[in-house]
Protein backbone atom coordinates (compact mmCIF):
# COMPACT_ATOMS: atom_id res chain seq x y z
CA UNK A 1 0.00 0.00 0.00
CA UNK A 2 2.85 2.41 1.11
CA UNK A 3 4.72 1.55 -1.88
CA UNK A 4 1.88 2.36 -4.49
CA UNK A 5 1.46 5.62 -2.53
CA UNK A 6 4.95 6.68 -3.59
CA UNK A 7 4.38 6.18 -6.91
CA UNK A 8 4.55 9.02 -9.12
CA UNK A 9 0.84 9.03 -10.44
CA UNK A 10 0.19 5.83 -9.47
CA UNK A 11 -3.93 6.08 -10.15
CA UNK A 12 -3.23 7.13 -13.91
CA UNK A 13 -0.49 4.71 -14.24
CA UNK A 14 -3.50 2.02 -13.10
CA UNK A 15 -5.77 3.68 -15.28
CA UNK A 16 -3.66 3.36 -18.67
CA UNK A 17 -2.67 -0.43 -17.76
CA UNK A 18 -5.91 -1.24 -17.09
CA UNK A 19 -7.72 0.99 -20.30
CA UNK A 20 -4.53 -1.10 -22.46
CA UNK A 21 -5.63 -4.40 -21.10
CA UNK A 22 -9.18 -4.10 -21.66
CA UNK A 23 -9.14 -2.79 -25.25
CA UNK A 24 -6.35 -5.44 -26.14
CA UNK A 25 -8.03 -8.44 -24.46
CA UNK A 26 -11.81 -7.36 -25.60
CA UNK A 27 -10.49 -7.17 -29.05
CA UNK A 28 -8.97 -10.24 -29.31
CA UNK A 29 -12.01 -11.84 -27.17
CA UNK A 30 -14.70 -10.53 -29.48
CA UNK A 31 -12.89 -10.28 -33.25
CA UNK A 32 -11.66 -13.02 -35.70
CA UNK A 33 -8.19 -12.73 -37.38
CA UNK A 34 -8.16 -11.69 -40.58
CA UNK A 35 -5.85 -14.01 -43.32
CA UNK A 36 -2.69 -13.22 -44.23
CA UNK A 37 -4.04 -11.43 -47.56
CA UNK A 38 -6.32 -9.74 -46.02
CA UNK A 39 -3.87 -7.38 -43.68
CA UNK A 40 -2.23 -4.29 -45.34
CA UNK A 41 1.22 -3.81 -43.85
CA UNK A 42 1.76 -0.29 -44.76
CA UNK A 43 -1.58 0.59 -42.78
CA UNK A 44 -0.58 -1.60 -40.16
CA UNK A 45 2.73 -0.05 -39.66
CA UNK A 46 1.39 3.73 -40.13
CA UNK A 47 -1.44 3.00 -37.26
CA UNK A 48 0.94 0.99 -34.97
CA UNK A 49 3.53 3.62 -35.31
CA UNK A 50 0.73 6.37 -34.29
CA UNK A 51 -0.26 4.51 -31.20
CA UNK A 52 2.96 3.89 -30.33
CA UNK A 53 4.18 7.74 -30.84
CA UNK A 54 0.44 8.60 -28.66
CA UNK A 55 1.78 6.29 -25.39
CA UNK A 56 5.34 7.90 -25.74
CA UNK A 57 3.56 11.50 -25.29
CA UNK A 58 1.49 9.51 -22.05
CA UNK A 59 4.01 8.32 -20.78
CA UNK A 60 6.36 11.52 -21.20
CA UNK A 61 3.44 13.35 -19.56
CA UNK A 62 3.03 10.97 -16.16
CA UNK A 63 7.39 11.45 -15.71
CA UNK A 64 7.78 15.05 -16.00
CA UNK A 65 4.43 16.48 -14.83
CA UNK A 66 3.60 17.75 -11.37
CA UNK A 67 0.04 15.91 -10.07
CA UNK A 68 -2.42 18.14 -10.94
CA UNK A 69 -5.93 18.79 -12.72
CA UNK A 70 -4.05 19.56 -16.19
CA UNK A 71 -1.88 16.39 -15.48
CA UNK A 72 -4.95 13.83 -14.73
CA UNK A 73 -7.04 15.98 -18.14
CA UNK A 74 -3.74 15.65 -20.33
CA UNK A 75 -3.24 12.10 -18.98
CA UNK A 76 -7.29 10.89 -19.55
CA UNK A 77 -7.49 12.44 -22.93
CA UNK A 78 -4.47 11.08 -24.47
CA UNK A 79 -5.41 7.60 -23.03
CA UNK A 80 -8.94 7.69 -24.63
CA UNK A 81 -6.69 8.95 -28.06
CA UNK A 82 -4.48 6.03 -27.38
CA UNK A 83 -7.59 4.04 -27.15
CA UNK A 84 -9.03 4.65 -30.31
CA UNK A 85 -5.59 4.60 -32.19
CA UNK A 86 -5.15 1.21 -30.73
CA UNK A 87 -7.96 -0.07 -31.83
CA UNK A 88 -7.29 0.87 -35.13
CA UNK A 89 -4.12 -0.37 -35.31
CA UNK A 90 -5.56 -4.29 -34.18
CA UNK A 91 -8.36 -3.68 -36.69
CA UNK A 92 -5.86 -4.13 -39.16
CA UNK A 93 -5.01 -7.68 -38.01
CA UNK A 94 -8.96 -8.40 -36.57
CA UNK A 95 -12.44 -8.13 -37.74
CA UNK A 96 -15.69 -7.40 -36.04
CA UNK A 97 -18.08 -7.37 -39.17
CA UNK A 98 -19.55 -10.94 -37.83
CA UNK A 99 -21.22 -8.86 -34.74
CA UNK A 100 -22.18 -5.95 -36.38
CA UNK A 101 -21.19 -4.41 -40.12
CA UNK A 102 -20.50 -0.94 -38.30
CA UNK A 103 -19.27 -2.02 -34.96
CA UNK A 104 -15.20 -0.65 -36.71
CA UNK A 105 -16.36 3.01 -37.31
CA UNK A 106 -17.12 3.35 -33.05
CA UNK A 107 -13.20 3.10 -32.94
CA UNK A 108 -12.83 6.62 -33.33
CA UNK A 109 -15.32 7.65 -30.43
CA UNK A 110 -13.00 7.16 -27.43
CA UNK A 111 -10.47 9.75 -29.86
CA UNK A 112 -13.32 12.00 -29.94
CA UNK A 113 -13.86 12.42 -25.98
CA UNK A 114 -10.18 12.35 -25.51
CA UNK A 115 -10.17 15.77 -27.53
CA UNK A 116 -12.45 16.88 -26.01
CA UNK A 117 -11.03 16.30 -22.83
CA UNK A 118 -7.43 16.98 -24.67
CA UNK A 119 -9.38 20.66 -24.98
CA UNK A 120 -9.96 21.65 -21.30
CA UNK A 121 -6.65 20.59 -20.35
CA UNK A 122 -5.00 22.62 -22.72
CA UNK A 123 -7.27 25.65 -21.41
CA UNK A 124 -5.74 25.15 -17.86
CA UNK A 125 -2.54 24.34 -19.01
CA UNK A 126 -2.69 28.21 -20.67
CA UNK A 127 -3.86 29.35 -17.14
CA UNK A 128 -1.20 27.81 -15.44
CA UNK A 129 1.71 28.60 -18.40
CA UNK A 130 0.35 32.15 -17.79
CA UNK A 131 1.64 31.90 -13.57
CA UNK A 132 4.37 30.44 -14.87
CA UNK A 133 5.84 32.99 -16.70
CA UNK A 134 4.79 35.83 -14.40
CA UNK A 135 6.84 33.98 -12.10
CA UNK A 136 9.56 33.04 -14.19
CA UNK A 137 9.72 36.49 -15.83
CA UNK A 138 13.11 37.73 -13.45
CA UNK A 139 14.63 34.39 -14.40
CA UNK A 140 13.79 34.02 -18.03
CA UNK A 141 13.80 37.64 -19.30
CA UNK A 142 10.77 36.82 -22.31
CA UNK A 143 12.67 33.74 -23.31
CA UNK A 144 13.02 30.10 -22.97
CA UNK A 145 15.77 27.95 -23.65
CA UNK A 146 16.68 25.47 -21.00
CA UNK A 147 19.79 24.17 -22.45
CA UNK A 148 21.17 27.13 -20.75
CA UNK A 149 19.86 26.41 -17.14
CA UNK A 150 21.92 26.00 -14.20
CA UNK A 151 20.39 22.92 -12.97
CA UNK A 152 21.88 22.93 -9.19
CA UNK A 153 19.78 26.89 -8.86
CA UNK A 154 17.83 26.88 -11.27
CA UNK A 155 18.75 30.19 -12.64
CA UNK A 156 20.05 30.20 -16.63
CA UNK A 157 23.69 29.94 -16.80
CA UNK A 158 26.59 32.72 -18.04
CA UNK A 159 25.94 31.39 -21.57
CA UNK A 160 22.31 32.97 -21.43
CA UNK A 161 23.41 36.08 -19.98
CA UNK A 162 25.89 36.89 -22.62
CA UNK A 163 23.10 36.84 -25.47
CA UNK A 164 20.95 39.12 -23.14
CA UNK A 165 23.73 41.10 -23.19
CA UNK A 166 24.08 41.28 -26.49
CA UNK A 167 20.38 42.22 -27.20
CA UNK A 168 21.05 45.41 -24.86
CA UNK A 169 23.97 46.29 -27.13
CA UNK A 170 21.44 46.28 -29.48
CA UNK A 171 19.25 48.19 -27.82
CA UNK A 172 22.59 50.59 -27.59
CA UNK A 173 23.27 51.16 -30.57
CA UNK A 174 19.77 51.99 -31.92
CA UNK A 175 18.28 53.95 -29.10
CA UNK A 176 21.12 54.82 -27.34
CA UNK A 177 19.84 53.60 -23.97
CA UNK A 178 22.89 52.43 -21.43
CA UNK A 179 22.21 49.53 -18.89
CA UNK A 180 23.80 47.95 -16.04
CA UNK A 181 25.44 44.96 -14.93
CA UNK A 182 26.31 43.53 -11.35
CA UNK A 183 27.86 40.49 -10.09
CA UNK A 184 27.78 39.18 -6.69
CA UNK A 185 30.05 37.03 -5.08
CA UNK A 186 29.22 34.64 -2.48
CA UNK A 187 31.80 35.19 0.61
CA UNK A 188 33.17 31.93 2.03
CA UNK A 189 31.46 29.63 0.32
CA UNK A 190 34.69 27.44 -0.24
CA UNK A 191 34.87 27.09 3.84
CA UNK A 192 30.96 26.18 4.15
CA UNK A 193 31.28 23.78 1.91
CA UNK A 194 34.30 22.00 3.88
CA UNK A 195 32.55 22.56 7.34
CA UNK A 196 29.07 21.47 6.18
CA UNK A 197 29.45 19.65 2.77
CA UNK A 198 28.37 20.08 -0.93
CA UNK A 199 24.53 19.20 -0.41
CA UNK A 200 24.27 22.25 2.10
CA UNK A 201 26.75 24.50 -0.07
CA UNK A 202 24.81 23.79 -3.21
CA UNK A 203 21.56 24.71 -0.97
CA UNK A 204 23.12 27.74 -0.21
CA UNK A 205 23.87 28.51 -3.92
CA UNK A 206 20.26 27.99 -4.75
CA UNK A 207 18.88 30.42 -1.72
CA UNK A 208 21.22 32.96 -2.15
CA UNK A 209 20.02 32.86 -6.58
CA UNK A 210 16.57 33.42 -4.74
CA UNK A 211 17.42 35.81 -2.62
CA UNK A 212 18.94 37.59 -5.76
CA UNK A 213 15.86 37.21 -7.34
CA UNK A 214 13.53 38.47 -4.96
CA UNK A 215 15.13 41.54 -4.23
CA UNK A 216 15.65 42.34 -7.75
CA UNK A 217 13.22 44.27 -10.55
CA UNK A 218 10.61 42.08 -12.86
CA UNK A 219 12.77 43.56 -15.33
CA UNK A 220 15.96 42.34 -14.20
CA UNK A 221 17.63 38.99 -15.11
CA UNK A 222 19.53 36.67 -12.53
CA UNK A 223 21.86 34.16 -13.70
CA UNK A 224 24.54 32.15 -12.60
CA UNK A 225 27.90 33.01 -13.21
CA UNK A 226 29.96 30.02 -11.99
CA UNK A 227 30.92 28.70 -9.22
CA UNK A 228 29.64 30.67 -6.15
CA UNK A 229 28.95 34.17 -8.39
CA UNK A 230 25.93 35.51 -9.58
CA UNK A 231 25.55 38.47 -12.20
CA UNK A 232 22.41 40.40 -12.83
CA UNK A 233 21.35 42.16 -15.72
CA UNK A 234 19.78 45.43 -15.33
CA UNK A 235 18.35 46.97 -18.45
CA UNK A 236 17.54 50.32 -19.47
CA UNK A 237 18.61 51.08 -16.18
CA UNK A 238 21.35 54.35 -14.65
CA UNK A 239 24.23 52.75 -12.40
CA UNK A 240 22.81 55.01 -9.35
CA UNK A 241 19.65 52.84 -9.71
CA UNK A 242 21.19 49.21 -10.06
CA UNK A 243 24.07 50.75 -6.93
CA UNK A 244 21.36 50.84 -4.91
CA UNK A 245 18.97 47.64 -5.73
CA UNK A 246 22.87 45.66 -5.32
CA UNK A 247 23.47 47.38 -2.15
CA UNK A 248 19.37 46.17 -1.21
CA UNK A 249 20.48 42.36 -2.21
CA UNK A 250 23.39 42.48 0.03
CA UNK A 251 21.85 44.18 2.95
CA UNK A 252 18.70 41.34 2.63
CA UNK A 253 21.67 38.65 2.18
CA UNK A 254 23.34 39.82 5.89
CA UNK A 255 19.64 39.25 7.25
CA UNK A 256 19.50 35.40 5.84
CA UNK A 257 20.77 32.33 7.89
CA UNK A 258 20.87 29.07 6.53
CA UNK A 259 19.59 26.11 8.83
CA UNK A 260 20.61 22.37 9.80
CA UNK A 261 17.75 20.07 10.15
CA UNK A 262 17.04 20.84 14.17
CA UNK A 263 16.77 24.36 12.99
CA UNK A 264 20.08 25.26 14.03
CA UNK A 265 21.39 28.41 12.65
CA UNK A 266 24.87 27.19 11.44
CA UNK A 267 26.16 30.71 8.81
CA UNK A 268 24.84 33.89 7.96
CA UNK A 269 25.05 34.52 3.94
CA UNK A 270 27.16 37.66 2.76
CA UNK A 271 27.76 38.93 -0.52
CA UNK A 272 30.19 40.89 -1.98
CA UNK A 273 29.45 42.77 -5.27
CA UNK A 274 30.47 45.05 -8.31
CA UNK A 275 28.13 46.72 -10.68
CA UNK A 276 29.34 48.50 -13.70
CA UNK A 277 27.35 50.99 -16.07
CA UNK A 278 27.89 49.89 -20.07
CA UNK A 279 27.25 53.37 -22.28
CA UNK A 280 29.36 52.05 -25.24
CA UNK A 281 29.51 48.70 -26.99
CA UNK A 282 32.31 46.48 -25.80
CA UNK A 283 32.53 42.40 -25.67
CA UNK A 284 30.89 40.10 -23.17
CA UNK A 285 34.09 38.94 -21.83
CA UNK A 286 35.16 42.73 -21.23
CA UNK A 287 32.25 43.17 -19.35
CA UNK A 288 32.82 39.52 -16.90
CA UNK A 289 36.69 40.46 -16.94
CA UNK A 290 35.68 44.67 -15.92
CA UNK A 291 32.95 42.86 -13.47
CA UNK A 292 34.84 40.54 -11.95
CA UNK A 293 38.51 42.79 -11.42
CA UNK A 294 36.10 45.54 -9.53
CA UNK A 295 34.76 42.77 -7.63
CA UNK A 296 38.25 41.92 -6.46
CA UNK A 297 38.64 45.28 -6.03
CA UNK A 298 35.84 46.02 -3.10
CA UNK A 299 36.71 42.39 -1.57
CA UNK A 300 40.17 43.58 -0.96
CA UNK A 301 38.83 47.03 0.29
CA UNK A 302 36.06 45.53 2.42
Amino acid sequence: MNASKNIKHSKLWLLLTVTVSITISTAITVGQWKSQDQIEILDAVGEGGLAIMSLIWLVATLLSRPAGRVTTALSCGLTLMHTSLLLDCLDEFLTFDHIHPTLSSLEAFPAFLGMIVMSFAMYWWYQEQTYLNLTLLKKERHFREHTFTDYVTGLYSARYMEKQINNEFGMLESKDKPFCVAMFDLNAYSQFCFKYGIAKGEELLRNTGQLITLHTRGCDLTCRYAGDKFVVLFPDTSYKTAHTITARVCEAAKKHYQYDDDLTTINAMTLSTACIEISSRTTNSGVFEQLISLLQQNKQAA
